[in-house]
C-alpha cells in the first residue's frame, strides 16, 4: 500500500508539469472522449438486437411482438429484419468509433510529446551542465519515445473498458442491484489489484531506465574517447523480464477475480431466472454482458500495470523540462551578459525553438 501511494504521488507530480504541454492538443483529447462516448454505446448496445431475436424465438405463439426490446420494433415488415439490421448498425459504428478514438488520442499523445521534447531541446545548454549526457540523449529519445506510445495505449485502454465497465455496471444493476454489486466489487477488486502491479511495475521500471542511461552515458564517453565500454552484465537486463512476470502476475489475480465474481454472478442470474425473478431475456443480457466485459477487464487491469510502467519515463521528462535554468548575474547597468540570457525585463525561461523534425 506505501509503494503504491508513492506511485500516485510521483504520477501527480509528473502530471502537473505535462499537462500544460497538451492543452494546446485538448481539441484531440475531446474528440477521442466523444468517439469512446459512441463506441461504449454501441458495445452496450450489442447484445440487444440478439435479444430481440430469442424473444421472437420464445414467443413465437404471440407474433412475436410481446414485451421487451421487440416492443420497440416498428411494426411494419418483419421484426427479425429490423433487429438484424440493427445489429449490423452497431458493429459498423463500433468499427468506426473504435478507429477515430485511436487515431484522436494518437494525435494528442503525439503533439504533447513533441512540445515536451521541443521545451527539453531548449534547455540543453543548461541541462548539460548538471546532466550527463548519455542519461540527457537516453531521456528526450528514448523516454519520449515511451511516454508517446504510453499514453495512446493508456487513453486507448482506460477511456475504453474503464467507461464501458461503469455502462455495463449501471445496466446490470438496474436488471438486478444484487448482480450489479457483485459485479461492481469484482471490477474494483481488480483496479485495485492492477494499480498494486502498477507500483511494482514503476519502481522495477524505474531501475531499467535508469541504466538505460548509464549505457548511454557510458557510449557516449566511449566514443569521446574518454573511457573503455563494458558489456553490460546479465543483471542490467533483469529489470524488463521483471516487469514482464509483474504484469503476467498481475493478469492472472485479474483472471482468478473475475472467476470468483462471474462464478458468483452466474449463480445469482440462473437462480433468478429459475424462480422467475429474471425473464429470460434479462438472464441473456446479463450472460451476455458478463461474456463481454471478460476481456475488457482484463485489458483494463493490464492498461493500468503499463501505467506504471510509463511513468518513471514520464517522471524523467518531468524532471528535465520542470527545471528551470539559474537566473543570469546581472552585469554593468543591469543587463543580463550570459549568452541566452532573458533581456531586461523579461522571463527566465528560454525562448521557444522552432519545431524540430521528429
Amino acid at each position: 500500500m506505501r509503494q503504491l501511494h508513492r506511485t500516485v504521488r510521483k504520477a501527480r507530480a509528473a502530471y502537473r508539469v505535462l499537462a500544460p504541454y497538451g492543452r494546446p492538443h485538448r481539441s484531440h483529447l475531446f474528440q477521442g472522449a466523444l468517439a469512446t462516448l459512441v463506441l461504449v454505446a454501441a458495445r452496450l448496445a450489442f447484445p440487444w438486437p440478439l435479444r430481440g431475436l430469442m424473444e421472437i424465438v420464445f414467443h413465437q405463439g404471440s407474433s412475436g411482438r410481446a414485451a421487451g426490446v421487440t416492443a420497440l420494433v416498428p411494426k411494419v415488415g418483419d421484426p427479425v429484419a429490423w433487429l438484424v439490421g440493427a445489429f449490423v448498425v452497431i458493429v459498423l459504428v463500433w468499427g468506426v468509433s473504435e478507429s477515430l478514438q485511436r487515431l484522436a488520442f494518437t494525435r494528442f499523445a503525439i503533439g504533447l510529446v513533441h512540445d515536451v521534447r521541443d521545451a527539453a531541446l531548449a534547455r540543453v545548454s543548461v541541462l548539460s551542465d548538471r546532466t550527463p549526457a548519455g542519461d540527457l540523449i537516453s531521456t528526450v529519445t528514448g523516454d519520449t519515445s515511451r511516454l508517446k506510445s504510453g499514453i495512446t495505449s493508456i487513453l486507448v485502454g482506460l477511456s475504453r473498458n474503464g467507461a464501458f465497465f461503469l455502462g455495463v455496471a449501471v445496466i446490470v444493476a438496474i436488471i438486478d442491484p444484487v448482480v450489479g454489486l457483485v459485479f461492481l466489487g469484482g471490477g474494483l477488486a481488480t483496479a485495485f489489484a492492477g494499480g498494486l502491479g502498477a507500483a511494482h511495475s514503476s519502481r522495477i521500471s524505474r531501475k531499467s531506465r535508469e541504466r538505460d542511461g548509464e549505457l548511454a552515458d557510458d557510449l557516449h564517453r566511449y566514443l569521446a574517447g574518454e573511457t573503455e565500454l563494458e558489456r553490460p552484465r546479465r543483471s542490467h537486463r533483469a529489470p524488463d523480464s521483471k516487469a514482464t512476470r509483474v504484469e503476467g502476475l498481475t493478469t492472472f489475480v485479474v483472471h482468478a477475480i473475475l472467476a470468483a465474481s462471474t462464478c458468483t454472478i452466474l449463480l445469482l442470474t440462473i437462480r433468478g431466472g429459475r424462480t422467475g425473478q429474471l425473464s429470460p431475456g434479462a438472464v441473456f443480457t446479463v450472460l451476455a454482458y458478463i461474456l463481454l466485459m471478460h476481456n475488457k477487464t482484463v485489458g483494463l487491469g493490464r492498461s493500468i500495470v503499463r501505467a506504471g510502467r510509463v511513468l518513471p519515463s514520464a517522471k524523467r521528462i518531468a524532471g528535465l523540462v520542470g527545471k528551470k535554468p539559474p537566473r543570469p548575474k546581472p552585469g554593468p547597468g543591469g543587463r543580463h551578459d550570459t549568452p541566452g540570457g532573458p533581456p531586461e525585463g523579461g522571463t527566465t525561461l528560454p525562448r521557444p525553438v522552432e519545431r524540430l523534425p521528429h
